[in-house]
């Protein structure tokens, strides 16, 4: 048995080394398709950095925009401001329905008092969000209040005296 291993390996052996032509040595210049990169060498150091500050803007608050007509100056340039006109029919409705409906043809909300919600009023016109509150109040003989900075349209029962603000 051990003959026969013997054999075996010495014949592996021969046939490895009679089979190989032997291995040639590295020939940059003879092997095709290969491009060689040297390293890359200095003849002198880099260029000394004399400053790494860098100027830039700092962050600050934008200031606010103003439309044109907005300040008390541009008011009396710029003239009434241009609300879009709309056609408002109801016919026997509620106080309540008319203040949503004159409401949503601008978004804004609705506000009514209970005490005069259910009161009936027929309307049919044609005019801004304005024109058509101050028409309700002639006919139904209430307040309308259209708040414009607040986006809100509010129906309030009729008083004697006006609202005025405590600075007045």
């Amino acid at each position: 048995m051990r003959l026969i291993n013997g054999f075996v390996v010495a014949s592996l052996v021969a046939s490895l080394v009679g089979c190989s032509g032997g291995v040639k040595p590295y020939d940059p210049k003879s092997s095709q398709g290969r491009t060689l990169f040297l390293p890359s060498m200095r003849a002198v150091g880099p260029e000394p950095v004399y400053s790494r500050t860098h100027w830039f803007q700092l962050p600050e608050v934008l200031p606010q925009r103003e439309r044109p007509g907005s300040s008390d100056s541009d008011l009396a340039k710029a003239g009434p401001p241009l609300r879009p006109i709309f056609q408002l029919s109801l016919k026997n409705a509620p106080l309540e329905e008319a203040a949503r409906v004159l409401a949503a043809t601008s978004r804004y909300s609705s506000y009514t008092d209970p005490s005069i919600a259910k009161q009936k009023i027929t309307i049919e016109n044609l005019g801004t969000i304005d024109e058509l509150a101050a028409l309700i109040s002639r006919k139904a003989q209430i307040q309308v209040i259209v708040d414009h900075s607040a986006k809100e349209v509010r129906f309030l029962s009729p008083t004697g005296e006006q609202p005025r603000l405590f600075s007045e």
